[in-house]
């Protein structure tokens, strides 16, 4: 096998296990990181199989970018608590660290104020998984755990697609809850339990009108994804 192949398997499988170790291990390693990332777990399990199995609400999404933002906030509070102590230093480190601090806010307010107008777009990257992406990539590295550096947002963008599609094959393949069962029925209004239940049997036409617009579920959702502004 030629050694820059070699090489690259390397490299990937680097990459590979800070990703890993950044979700899975860092955490537990600072407990006031956990004060923070432990409820935003626990808000994802909940709100991933109980609120958007089926998809987001604008309203969820709303929510999740107060989320967002909050997290943002108790970062800088961080990063400004390691700079005091001297363990956060140099003037690129500290601007990097800040100006994705700056990204995250800004994402979690443009949710916000996209929700406050009405953009359905929200439903798509205001979803709870993202958020909590975010949270799990990033706040270890303001809490000092994993360095900030370009292959941790290669590993991020990198294997992101492997946490998505991994749980919306766990979305697809458990069984939905009663409750989101009951909530459908009494969202569905004159069709009863029978679209209620039709929903979680997969339809895009009955279920998800629940969190969509109307009639037509994820396709008119998609088609307002077009009008995309502040």
């Amino acid at each position: 096998m030629p050694e820059w192949l070699v090489n690259i398997g390397i490299y990937f499988w680097d990459l590979f296990k800070l990703w890993i170790t950044t979700i899975f291990v860092a955490p537990f390693k600072t407990v006031d990181m956990l004060w923070l990332l432990v409820p935003v777990w626990i808000s994802w399990f909940f709100a991933e199989f109980f609120q958007e199995k089926l998809g987001t609400s604008m309203g969820n999404a709303i929510t999740n970018a107060v989320v967002v933002a909050w997290g943002s906030i108790d970062c800088t509070r961080q990063t400004i608590r390691l700079m005091g102590e001297g363990v956060v230093t140099g003037i690129g480190n500290i601007i990097a660290r800040f100006s994705l601090l700056s990204i995250i806010f800004i994402y979690g307010v443009a949710i916000i104020v996209l929700g406050w107008k009405g953009n359905k777009v929200i439903k798509y990257i205001g979803r709870i998984r993202e958020v909590t992406y975010v949270f799990a990539m990033f706040v270890p590295v303001f809490y000092n755990e994993v360095p900030l550096t370009i292959n941790h947002f290669i590993a991020t963008l990198l294997f992101f697609p492997i946490f998505y599609f991994t749980i919306e094959l766990i979305d697809r393949y458990t069984p939905n809850p009663k409750a989101m069962a009951e909530d459908l029925e009494d969202t569905s209004g004159s069709g009863g339990k029978k679209d209620g239940l039709g929903g979680l049997g997969g339809s895009e036409s009955s279920g998800l009108d629940s969190f969509g617009s109307g009639s037509s579920g994820k396709k008119d959702d998609f088609s307002d994804m077009g009008d995309f502004k502040l």
